[in-house]
């Protein structure tokens, strides 16, 4: 998905770096307290040490040898736990023992960097301290690795354990955005969004949706009923015009060189009548019944379209002589396939119609061998008005006439009866229009 992300999948990660970042922060503070206790409890063990031989030492004077022998028994006594000793006189003056250990102060413990030793001082009898000292090894190597273990756990652990609860958080706007996806802009006034999830934003998002898509459904509504009642206005005076004009070619008194103008006039009239019928077919809605009740042929329908041809138009078509059945308007579904086959004869020498049929579909397709729909035009020529570049005609041709409807007037009859039109590909030159019909059994 590129730069996109998922609302899941940033609960995820937003999670799993607040979960690793919470067990470093956890894991060092364990890291310290753990030295610090370790170390008292180090201290503890050192003090009772020195205290002991303190008690063996007694209060009396005794000769450096007694008191060398008194402290060789006790590291004997002690040696498994690594702990050595040091004697000091009333001065700090080295007795017996151990002269390299460190010196703290009287019941102080320091430690020796540089020997790696924790030493303890404790005063004993007869103006003696003891010293107690033991190899020191700092645990911050394993604290370290405990960390970063607890960092990468909680990281893993978090990601894999939020997805499944993020993604059930975000389930009902998911079903919400589903809801959404499956709207019908042909029926948009009666949009159902499904009842509320019981979460207070989703069900504050469906409402605020619902209202817009309510406004958008009275805007629609409001747009195709003026459209539709335009043409319909529109159809009234030209529908007498063109009576009129009829009945004034038909007068013997006519001047002669008013024919041609004459003649002119009734095809523009006769061209704004076909525009304004096909404007009152864009402007109805998509679906203008539950079900249409009319079983059609379609082979009668392509016969009827083509007798209505003139002749030289007929002489050009190649019909089929296969046959399929739908349910829909047989006046639509003329309009559609006069447009189709009209497009095709304007644009080509020789059109072909095949019909075929499936199980569930009925495909209509109409070729032409003219210059063909260029392949970045074909989803566009199905607009409104769209003509250019309408067919891929070479530099200088003139304009096709027209008002750019036809392909828009297919293709919504075509969805009126849940099927489809397209442009498709075909070896030969040419473009071919493929129709495609829910199909009926006979």
């Amino acid at each position: 998905m590129g730069a996109e992300s998922s609302v899941v999948g940033r609960v995820a990660r937003s999670a799993a770096l607040f979960a690793s970042a919470s067990a470093l922060v956890a894991a060092s503070l364990a890291s310290v307290l753990g030295a610090y206790l370790l170390q008292r409890a180090e201290d503890r063990r050192l003090r009772e040490s020195a205290f002991v031989l303190a008690n063996e030492l007694g209060a009396e004077p005794l000769s450096a040898g007694q008191i060398e022998v008194v402290v060789q028994d006790e590291l004997e006594e002690t040696r498994h736990a690594g702990t050595r000793f040091a004697v000091l006189g009333a001065q700090g003056a080295f007795v017996a023992g151990d002269a390299p250990l460190a010196r703290p102060a009287i019941d102080a413990c320091v430690t020796d960097e540089a020997a790696h030793q924790r030493a303890c001082t404790i005063a004993g009898g007869g103006g003696r301290a003891v010293v107690a000292a033991s190899a020191h090894t700092p645990e911050t190597l394993p604290f370290l690795l405990a960390a970063c273990v607890a960092v990468a756990f909680a990281g893993v652990a978090t990601w894999l354990g939020s997805r499944p609860v993020a993604r059930a958080a975000v389930a009902p706007l998911s079903r919400l955005r589903a809801r959404l996806a499956a709207l019908d802009a042909g029926s948009v006034a009666q949009a159902e969004l499904g009842p509320d999830e019981q979460v207070l934003e989703v069900d504050e998002l469906r409402a605020t949706i619902a209202q817009l898509i309510a406004r958008i459904g009275a805007a629609l509504e409001q747009a195709q009923r003026f459209s539709a009642n335009a043409a319909h206005e529109l159809r009234t005076p030209l529908t007498a015009v063109r009576a009129e004009l009829e009945l004034l070619a038909e007068r013997p008194a006519l001047p002669a060189d008013m024919h041609a103008p004459l003649g002119a006039l009734r095809g523009k009239v006769s061209e704004l009548a076909r525009l304004v019928e096909r404007l009152l077919i864009l402007a109805t809605p998509k679906r203008t019944r539950e079900e249409p009740n009319e079983i059609i042929s379609l082979r009668d329908v392509l016969e009827d379209v083509a007798r209505a041809l003139p002749a030289d138009e007929q002489r050009r078509l190649n019909s089929c002589e296969h046959d399929a059945l739908v349910r829909g308007d047989s006046v639509l579904l003329t309009t559609l396939f006069a447009n189709g086959l009209g497009n095709a004869l304007k644009f080509g020498h020789e059109v072909r119609v095949a019909l075929s049929s499936s199980d569930q579909e009925a495909v209509v397709e109409i070729d032409d061998d003219g210059p063909g729909v260029a392949s970045d035009a074909r989803e566009r020529v199905f607009e409104p008005f769209y003509r250019e570049p309408l067919y891929c005609r070479p530099a200088g041709a003139s304009r096709v006439p027209g008002h750019g409807l036809g392909l828009a007037l297919i293709r919504h009859v075509a969805e009126s009866h849940g099927g489809s039109a397209r442009f498709v590909d075909k070896a030969s030159p040419g473009a071919r229009l493929q129709i495609r019909l829910p199909r009926v059994e006979g």
